[in-house]
């Protein structure tokens, strides 16, 4: 037995700071954490122009508001969400570079003036313990930048990055040295190249003496990104490759020169596309709960990318399912990937068992149990053959299968049994096909697919669990298990 240490729902993620201020985005954070309740958050572009943090005179001197800042700091706290800041991307002013990445265009180079950079960071952070104080931002992460070892996000040199994470470091910690700080934030690649960025970062910053409170990266289980399109060849790595990447980068962390620090993988999805119809599937839910209950004891946070459609790396979805990162649409319609994190949210902090197929938790005498059928790519898919993935068949690219699942638990006296079940008639993908799977949905529409969208639940009272069934592909069940009192027989 172990204790549930929740680090699935120690971060959710978003896309960037400025679409935080929208009143639709918003709406569905609050109704997430209501429901869920994550501990901290991660977006990118920070200093991004339509942030308006940094400005300059006509001589070149600096000038720093802060007024989107706290708009959207306010509304993130107010939610019980404290900032896992990414500190990027560079304003215009600063950036070295003209080319920028993205359909928001972030300048993602070097600052031309490091000296200005750490000018901008020391007056946020003056800002920030003005307004919130330091005993509140001694909670927060600091994380510098986002991908360095991709040149479409850092458009410089290694050691330039690691002079902007030197230059980082010692305005942080000559602010605060109680403030955490820590990178490199790299992308899934690194994984693949048996993460010798971070390796390289660990010696630099070793040989440099200077403090990396946590180690972040991005652990993506595939080959090759697709294009902005969703059409070019991309391969999974296996249906394992997520617990040996959280393994590895445990292993390298532990036996560095920064053994105590934590880890925090600050991006996680089945693939890195904004684009890739998977996420929207019934599959995703599987893909989570697998995942994450065969990784307990080895990072300290996974943070799910993202937790919205509202995300416009590529631009804005021209369709309401057209495979974004999301875990809600963009008309706020729950996927299947939602449900998995309100039932992980559900389980108890004594994990009795994990197996493949299902989890056990315990809390005083009630049990929660979440079971699935994870059915992995096939495996024309997994080595780049997308020509069956479409609403149409979208089906056919998974090796479906039944998954048996035998078990028995010992109670004592009566429970109320809670069941949900999560299966193809609760997809919101599938019953958006179902109603023609129009491009701009009635108001109708979008109230009648949250009505269908979300477990259904049955409710009996039980004296003994048994359960043998065979769970169909990707289906999901949870069982909540609560001990009846004489008062819930009273008449």
């Amino acid at each position: 037995m172990m204790n549930n240490n929740r680090y699935y729902q120690k971060c959710i993620t978003f896309g960037r700071a400025a679409e935080g201020l929208r009143a639709d985005f918003q709406e569905q954070l609050k109704e997430m954490q209501a429901e869920i309740g994550f501990e901290y958050v991660r977006f990118h572009g920070i200093f991004h122009d339509d942030m308006a943090i940094y400005s300059e005179t006509e001589d070149g001197k600096p000038m720093l508001w802060f007024g989107y800042l706290d708009k959207l700091f306010d509304f993130l706290l107010e939610q019980g969400l404290k900032p896992m800041l990414e500190l990027g991307f560079v304003p215009t002013k600063l950036a070295t570079v003209p080319d920028t990445i993205f359909w928001w265009h972030a300048n993602g180079c070097p600052p031309i003036d490091y000296e200005k950079w750490g000018f901008m960071l020391k007056g946020m952070l003056e800002h920030m313990a003005d307004r919130y104080g330091l005993a509140e931002m001694k909670n927060w992460y600091f994380e510098v930048w986002n991908e360095p070892n991709l040149t479409s996000f850092w458009r410089g040199t290694q050691e330039e990055y690691f002079r902007l994470y030197e230059t980082s470091v010692h305005v942080i910690k000559s602010f605060c040295k109680e403030l955490k700080v820590g990178g490199p934030s790299t992308s899934g690649a690194d994984f693949r190249e048996d993460l010798a960025y971070l390796k390289d970062f660990i010696r630099f910053c070793s040989s440099k003496n200077l403090p990396v409170d946590f180690f972040s990266a991005h652990p993506y289980p595939t080959y090759w990104p697709l294009d902005t399109a969703g059409n070019k060849q991309m391969g999974y790595m296996g249906k394992d490759i997520c617990a040996a990447f959280f393994s590895n980068i445990k292993n390298i962390v532990r036996c560095s020169a920064y053994p105590d620090a934590e880890i925090h993988l600050t991006e996680w999805n089945s693939s890195p596309s904004p684009r890739d119809l998977v996420h929207d599937t019934l599959f995703a839910a599987s893909f989570i709960l697998y995942n994450i209950t065969q990784n307990f004891g080895k990072i300290d946070s996974l943070g799910y990318w993202a937790f919205t459609d509202i995300f416009e790396e590529n631009g804005p979805g021209t369709q309401p399912f057209h495979g974004g990162f999301g875990l809600i649409n963009s008309d706020g319609i729950k996927k299947s990937s939602y449900w998995a994190y309100w039932f992980l949210s559900l389980l108890g902090d004594e994990i009795i068992e994990i197996t493949d197929k299902y989890i056990i938790t315990r809390q005083e005498e009630n049990y929660q149990i979440i079971v699935w059928n994870y059915c992995y790519y096939t495996e024309a898919f997994a080595q780049g053959n997308r020509s069956r993935l479409s609403p149409a068949s979208y089906n056919e690219v998974f090796h479906n299968k039944l998954e048996s699942i035998l078990l028995t638990i010992n109670l004592s006296g009566e429970y109320k049994q809670t069941l949900y079940i999560l299966d193809e008639y609760t997809s919101a993908l599938q019953n958006w096909i179902n109603i023609g799977a129009p491009q701009y949905m009635t108001p109708a529409q979008v109230k009648l697919l949250k009505n269908q969208s979300r477990p259904s639940e049955i409710v009996t009272v039980i004296s003994e669990f048994k359960l043998n069934i065979d769970l169909k592909p990707h289906e999901v069940r949870m069982f909540i298990l609560s001990k009846n009192s004489a008062q819930d027989f009273a008449v």
